[in-house]
C-alpha cells in the first residue's frame, strides 16, 4: 500500500508541472474516484476557516495558535474507524486514510499561519468558530466513508495510482488550488489505493 502510495505521490509531483488545462478537464470526467477526491478537497477547504478560528483566539489571549489536537484527532480516527466496519472496511486503512486528512488539513492550518505571522497575509475574520466548523468536518468525513466503500474495486485496482494521480491534479486545477493547497490534497490522497482486503 505505502509504494503504491509513493508511486501516486511521486506521479503528482512529476506531472504537474506537465498537465496543460485541457489534460486536467479530460482526467476530471474520466474516473470514478473524482467526487471522492472532490470529498478531500472539500475537507482540505474547511482548514482555512479552522485555521481563522484559532488564530482569532489565540490572537486575543496573546497566545500561538494551536494547530495539534490529539483529543480531537483521536475521536475522529475512533469514529471513523467505527463507522468503516459497518461498512466491512478494514480498520488499519481507515484509520490511515483519515491520519492523511488530518495532516493535510494541519498542513493547511500551519501555512496560512506562518503567513499571517509574517504578514504575507493579513488573517480573515472566521466565518465560524470552531464548536460551529467541526459538525461540517464531521459531514464530510462521513461522506468520505461511504464513497471508501463505493469505490473499493476502483481503489484496490492495479491502475488506482495513476487513476488517482490524474484525478487529484483535474481537482486542484478545476479548483484553482494554490501550492499550499495542492500539496494538502496530495497529502491527502496519499493512502487511498491498493488497502489489504478491499478486493
Amino acid at each position: 500500500m505505502k509504494t503504491l502510495a509513493l508511486v501516486a505521490v511521486s506521479s503528482i509531483l512529476l506531472l504537474a508541472g506537465q498537465f496543460g488545462t485541457e489534460g486536467a478537464a479530460a482526467a476530471q470526467s474520466s474516473g470514478s474516484l473524482d467526487y471522492l477526491v472532490g470529498l478531500l478537497a472539500d475537507r482540505i477547504d474547511t482548514a482555512d476557516t479552522v485555521a481563522a478560528a484559532k488564530w482569532a483566539v489565540a490572537s486575543r489571549n496573546g497566545q500561538e495558535p494551536v494547530i495539534d489536537d490529539p483529543v480531537r484527532e483521536a475521536a475522529i480516527y475512533d469514529a471513523m474507524a467505527q463507522l468503516g466496519a459497518q461498512r466491512n472496511l478494514p480498520e488499519s486503512w481507515v484509520r490511515e486514510v483519515f491520519l492523511g486528512q488530518i495532516e493535510a488539513s494541519k498542513l493547511v492550518q500551519r501555512g496560512l499561519v506562518l503567513q499571517w505571522r509574517s504578514g504575507l497575509t493579513a488573517a480573515p475574520t472566521p466565518t465560524m468558530d470552531l464548536a460551529a466548523v467541526r459538525p461540517v468536518i464531521d459531514r464530510v468525513d462521513t461522506a468520505i466513508i461511504a464513497e471508501l466503500a463505493a469505490r473499493r474495486t476502483e481503489l484496490a485496482s492495479a491502475d488506482c495510482a495513476a487513476r488517482l494521480t490524474s484525478t487529484v491534479l483535474a481537482t486542484a486545477g478545476a479548483r484553482r488550488a494554490d501550492p499550499l493547497h495542492e500539496a494538502a490534497l496530495v497529502r491527502a490522497s496519499t493512502s487511498l489505493c491498493a488497502a489489504p482486503g478491499l478486493r
